[in-house]
C-alpha cells in the first residue's frame, strides 16, 4: 500500500460513482472516473518510455487536470517534478536543470516561455497535454484505462517539490512515498480519530484546495481530502471573489488558508458566506494576531493551525476536540502529533530541556534531501534528523511555541531579535497595511531592525512624521533593542509563488 497512487485506487474501489474531483468551471469527475483517467496518463507517458523512478515535470496551469497527471505518475512508479506555472524561462532552466526530468508536460497557458525553452535546444524532451503548443507534440492521454499502481518501496522518490523561498533561492525537496502517508496518516489521526482510510461519509462536503498543487500544502490538501473520502475542488488561483462564487457553490465547512489568504479575506469589503464553516486551519507561515482576531471576529469561526513543512512534514497543531477540551494555548503552534519524534537543540546539536529555546528538530522519513545539493541536503537531514531551521521551545504540556526563523533572526548589541514580533506589533497600528522587518549592518551594534512599511491610505500624515510614530509605537511596546531603528516605505511586498511574503525580496529593496 506505499504507492500514493493506491489512494486513489482504494476510494474508487469503495466509492467509484461519489464525485471525487471538481473544477472551478463546473466539470466533475467520479473516484472511478479519475483513476481510470489516471491510468490513462500512465500509458500514456509509458508509451513516452517512462518507467519507474524517472522525472516527470509538470509545467502546467493549475487546475484538475493536474491531478490526473500525479496519480498517472504515481501508478507506474515515476516522479513527478511540479514546476510553478508562474516561473520565467530561466526559472523553468533552472529548475529542469536541477531535476532532471526523462519528459517535460506543458500546456497552451505559456506558450512564450516553451517557445524560449525549446529556443536554448532542450535537454528534455516537451509534449503538450492541454490545447496546442507550437512546435510540441502532443501527449495522447485522454482515456479511461485501468492501470493499477505498482509495488515501490517505502523510502522512493514520490515528488520533487519546490519550498516557498521566502528566504534565499527556492530549494527542490525530494519525498518519499512512504513518508507522505506516513504524515497523512499522522495528520487523519489527529483530526477524524482514525487512521484508517475512506473514513468520511459517501455524501460528505468537498474540500477547497486553496493551495497550487505545485505546493506541498496544495499536494497535502488533495491527498487528505483523497485519503478521508472526500472529494475536491481545485482552481486556478486564489481570489476573494472567486472563494465567494464557491462557497455560495459547494457550501464548504472548513478550509486550510495560508495566513496571506486570511489577510486578504480581512480586508476584502464584501462579507464572505462563512455560515456553516466549523473552523480554518492555516499553515505556511505564522499568522499575526491582528489578522486573527479581526477574522474571528468578523465571521465567529475559530482559526486553528498547523505547523509542519515540506521536508519535516505534519509536526504539531490544534484540532476542534483541542479546542473544546480547553487546551488551547494562544500563541503557539500547537500540541505536538501524537507519534512525532521532537527535540529542541542547541547550536551544537545538544537536546535541551523542556522550556528552553533551540532548534526545532524532527525524526521524519519524509524526505530524502535536496536535488542537486549535497551540502544542503546533508545540513537538512542528520542521521534521520530534519532540521527545521525554525527556533522555538516545548512547555511542560507538550506544547510547541515558535519564535522565529534560525537564519531571520537578528543579532542586535548582543540580543536576539525575532522579526516576526516587531512585525506583530507594528501591525497593530492602524496606518500600517503591511510590514516586514529585515536587519541591517550597522558598525556599532552589528545589526539593527529596520522596518519596510506598506502605509495604509491617508494623506494627512507625512512620511517622516508616520515614522516617528511608529518607531515610538513600537518602543512602547517592546524592549529598546528590538525597536526598529528606521521605517522605511514601499509600495508593496512581494509575494513568492506560494503566497508567502518573500522576506528575499524584501532584502533586494535594500
Amino acid at each position: 500500500m506505499t504507492n500514493l497512487a493506491r489512494i486513489l485506487e482504494g476510494r474508487a474501489a469503495d466509492r467509484p460513482q461519489v464525485t471525487a474531483l471538481h473544477g472551478d468551471d463546473g466539470r466533475s469527475w467520479t473516484f472511478e472516473e479519475v483513476d481510470r483517467l489516471a491510468g490513462g496518463v500512465a500509458a500514456a507517458l509509458r508509451a513516452e518510455g517512462v518507467a519507474a523512478g524517472d522525472r516527470v515535470a509538470c509545467y502546467l496551469t493549475n487546475g484538475p487536470e493536474i491531478v490526473f497527471f500525479l496519480f498517472g505518475a504515481w501508478k507506474i512508479g515515476a516522479v513527478p517534478v511540479t514546476v510553478s506555472s508562474l516561473y520565467n524561462t530561466a526559472e523553468l532552466t533552472e529548475s529542469l536543470a536541477k531535476s532532471r526530468p526523462r519528459l517535460l508536460l506543458v500546456d497552451e497557458r505559456r506558450p512564450e516561455i516553451v517557445a524560449a525553452y525549446l529556443a536554448q535546444d532542450a535537454a528534455v524532451a516537451v509534449r503538450a497535454v492541454g490545447g496546442p503548443v507550437e512546435g510540441v507534440p502532443d501527449l495522447v492521454w485522454r482515456r479511461q484505462v485501468s492501470v493499477p499502481a505498482v509495488d515501490v518501496a517505502e523510502d522512493a522518490e514520490a515528488c520533487i517539490l519546490s519550498t516557498g523561498g521566502t528566504t534565499g533561492r527556492p530549494k527542490s525537496v525530494r519525498v518519499t512515498h512512504g513518508g507522505t502517508r506516513a504524515s497523512l496518516e499522522r495528520l487523519a489521526r489527529v483530526s477524524t480519530g482514525s487512521d484508517a482510510e475512506g473514513t468520511a461519509a459517501g455524501d460528505a462536503k468537498a474540500n477547497l484546495i486553496a493551495l497550487p498543487l505545485f505546493h506541498s500544502g496544495g499536494q497535502h490538501s488533495l491527498l487528505f481530502a483523497f485519503f478521508v473520502g472526500r472529494p475536491a475542488v481545485v482552481w486556478e488561483r486564489f481570489g476573494v471573489d472567486r472563494l465567494a462564487e464557491l462557497m455560495d457553490r459547494f457550501a464548504f465547512d472548513n478550509f486550510f488558508f495560508l495566513p496571506t489568504m486570511v489577510y486578504d479575506i480581512v480586508h476584502a469589503e464584501r462579507d464572505l458566506p462563512f455560515q456553516g464553516v466549523k473552523s480554518v486551519l492555516v499553515a505556511g507561515q505564522a499568522i499575526s494576531w491582528p489578522v486573527r482576531r479581526a477574522f474571528e471576529e468578523r465571521y465567529r469561526v475559530p482559526i486553528l493551525v498547523n505547523y509542519g513543512s515540506t521536508e519535516a512534514g505534519h509536526i504539531a497543531g490544534w484540532n476542534s476536540r483541542d479546542m473544546k477540551a480547553g487546551r488551547w494555548k494562544p500563541g503557539s503552534a500547537g500540541r505536538v502529533y501524537p507519534g512525532v519524534d521532537l527535540e529542541i537543540r542547541d547550536g551544537d546539536g545538544t537536546a535541551l530541556p523542556t522550556g528552553a529555546e533551540g532548534e526545532v528538530v524532527v525524526r521524519s522519513e519524509l524526505t530524502k534531501g535536496y536535488v542537486e545539493d549535497a551540502e544542503a541536503s546533508r545540513e537538512l537531514v542528520r542521521d534521520g534528523w530534519v532540521h527545521t531551521g525554525d527556533m522555538g521551545y516545548v512547555d511542560a504540556d507538550g506544547v510547541l511555541f515558535l519564535v522565529g526563523r534560525k537564519r531571520d533572526m537578528i543579532k542586535c548589541g548582543g540580543f536576539q531579535v525575532w522579526p516576526e514580533e516587531i512585525e506583530d506589533e507594528l501591525r497593530e497600528h492602524p496606518l500600517v497595511h503591511d510590514v516586514r522587518v529585515l536587519g541591517r549592518p550597522d558598525d556599532r551594534l552589528g545589526e539593527i531592525p529596520v522596518a519596510l512599511v506598506v502605509r495604509a491610505e491617508d494623506n494627512t500624515i507625512a512620511d517622516d512624521d508616520l515614522a516617528q510614530r511608529l518607531v515610538a509605537f513600537a518602543r512602547e511596546r517592546l524592549a529598546h533593542f528590538k525597536t526598529p531603528r528606521r521605517i522605511e516605505f514601499v509600495p508593496a511586498l512581494e509575494r513568492s509563488t506560494t503566497g508567502k511574503i518573500s522576506r528575499a525580496a524584501a532584502e533586494e529593496h535594500r
